[in-house]
């Protein structure tokens, strides 16, 4: 049986293949269309899955993927903030008036549409946090939130000690950076995510604040020093074609062993909020945000909504997220990070 944080993972891992950007990307979206298919032909037989190994192994290549962008983000002028807030209401009226959902996971809902919408515009270098905010609030709900509400002073802790494990790990990155062949400065980048992820989830602090801040501060000092990654972006795994084919292999694999039958009131929500994603993306234009300054056809857009509401509303638990405080935890742990590594690494390293 699939478990609730079982199904966080896999809209983790649907809202990474959907915002990954490999090379002929029609091709990638096609793909992705073809496994989202499978939902209609249920599992012949159960598949055991190896749900720890699986997320040790995916969740910090996850945080690398999103978190290496937020180096140089920005919050976009008051408009793009505002947008996102109105889009994360759209789609959560949407869905608590025609799904059947409750708020709190309609809510969710419309963080990850609006951060989906937000990231399919902007580009590799100069993006905003609203695009980001959705599946970070995803990976804390799905790591750490229990922690935070059942012993809040202590997670705290946890917090500033995940910190200085993340801080420590990037050092000793950028110590090796020094030391090594350009040719290792990827794998460093990205191992030493795992060694800060793995170290704090050992010990017991948060792990995903340690991977998060281990990233930004190697890629701000990697930028400041000039060591490595300066003169172009840091890579995304996620944007190159084996690591994209595996990670949407798993994604169809175990959205398959989630199988769920469909309704038509499933239909009806993803019509209804794929028409909500188009409406906020013709007012993104009016307004002259810079995450919809990219030409997208209206189709392509509307697609891509419905690619990622389908399956999960699908496999959504319907009955699940029933105490608000753990998204609003979630999303403040979210903020709470992204805000003051940023504001502690532009304060010392402007």
């Amino acid at each position: 049986m699939i478990e609730f944080e079982h199904t966080i993972f896999i809209l983790l891992l649907l809202s990474g293949v959907l915002n990954a950007k490999p090379p002929r990307q029609r091709w990638a979206t096609l793909i992705i269309l073809v496994g989202v298919l499978l939902v209609f032909l249920p599992p012949a037989s159960q598949i055991p899955v190896p749900w720890e190994t699986i997320l040790g192994m995916l969740i910090p290549l996850l945080l690398w993927q999103n978190t290496r962008r937020l180096v140089n983000a920005d919050w976009r002028g008051w408009n793009s903030v505002t947008l996102w807030a109105i889009t994360v209401l759209i789609f959560g009226l949407a869905l608590i008036l025609i799904g059947d959902l409750n708020w709190p996971g309609a809510l969710l809902f419309g963080m990850i549409a609006g951060s989906m919408i937000w990231r399919a515009g902007e580009p590799e270098i100069g993006t905003s946090y609203m695009s980001q905010v959705g599946p970070l609030t995803l990976m804390f709900l799905l790591t750490e939130v229990e922690a935070a509400i059942q012993s809040p002073n202590h997670y705290l802790g946890g917090i500033f000690s995940g910190a200085f494990f993340g801080v420590a790990t990037a050092l000793f990155g950028l110590y090796l950076l020094r030391k090594l062949s350009p040719k290792f400065h990827a794998g460093v980048g990205i191992g030493q995510v795992y060694i800060a992820y793995w170290l704090s989830h050992i010990v017991g602090v948060s792990a995903v604040t340690a991977a998060v801040i281990s990233v930004m501060v190697f890629i701000w000092l990697n930028q400041y020093y000039r060591l490595g990654f300066h003169e172009k972006a840091p890579p995304a795994p996620l944007n190159t074609w084996p690591v994209f084919i595996i990670v949407l292999a798993l994604f169809m694999l175990l959205g398959w062993q989630a199988h769920q039958p469909i309704s038509s009131l499933l239909m009806v929500e993803v019509a209804v909020g794929t028409l909500a994603g188009l409406l906020i993306t013709w007012v993104g234009r009016r307004w002259e945000i810079p995450a919809f300054h990219k030409e997208r056809t209206y189709w392509m857009t509307g697609a891509r909504i419905a690619l990622l509401l389908f399956p999960a509303l699908l496999i959504w638990p319907r009955n699940s997220l029933h105490q608000p405080i753990q998204l609003a935890v979630a999303f403040a742990i979210a903020v709470l990070v992204i805000g003051f590594s940023h504001m502690g690494l532009s304060f010392y390293f402007p």
